[in-house]
């Protein structure tokens, strides 16, 4: 079956074949093997538009096709939200290389014109916690839109 026909059908639909009773399965790798995993499992082909890998056991390492089910960019992040394990790109960012390294890479590719701005550039905690908290407002109200 193709990718977007299977998506098109409903998320219960999507993960009826989930069985959380199994344990986890952490054999390393990446949701690209993680994905050839279920692709096999469900004798899906793979995406031909953007589907996220869904982990139901919330176990961004587990390869268990019974805990892995295919699913929408906005139910993944909804899921993600409701577990309290969403993360923004900077704090995945701060989490993989620490905040002074993560800074330096978000400035080398957030150069404004001229080289002039602040972007990149280490802010006070304070500030960080005013960008946090409404980024934050802006997820639970919808807003998805950049400022």
């Amino acid at each position: 079956m193709k990718l977007d026909e299977y998506i098109a059908q409903s998320q219960a639909v999507r993960q009826q074949h989930l069985n959380l009773e199994e344990p986890c399965i952490e054999r390393g790798g990446n949701s690209t093997q993680h994905r050839g995993v279920l692709v096999g499992f469900l004798n899906t082909l793979f995406y031909t538009r953007p589907v996220d890998l869904c982990h139901a056991c919330h176990n961004e390492k587990c390869s268990n096709p019974r805990h892995l089910y295919w699913g929408t960019r906005k139910e993944n992040i909804q899921d993600a939200k409701d577990n309290e394990t969403f993360k923004t790109a900077w704090e995945y960012s701060v989490a993989k290389y620490g905040y002074d390294e993560a800074a330096r890479r978000n400035a080398k590719g957030n150069k404004s014109a001229g080289g002039k701005g602040n972007k990149g550039k280490p802010k006070s905690a304070e500030h960080r916690r005013k960008i946090s908290e409404s980024l934050r407002a802006r997820g639970e109200n919808g807003d998805t839109r950049g400022s």
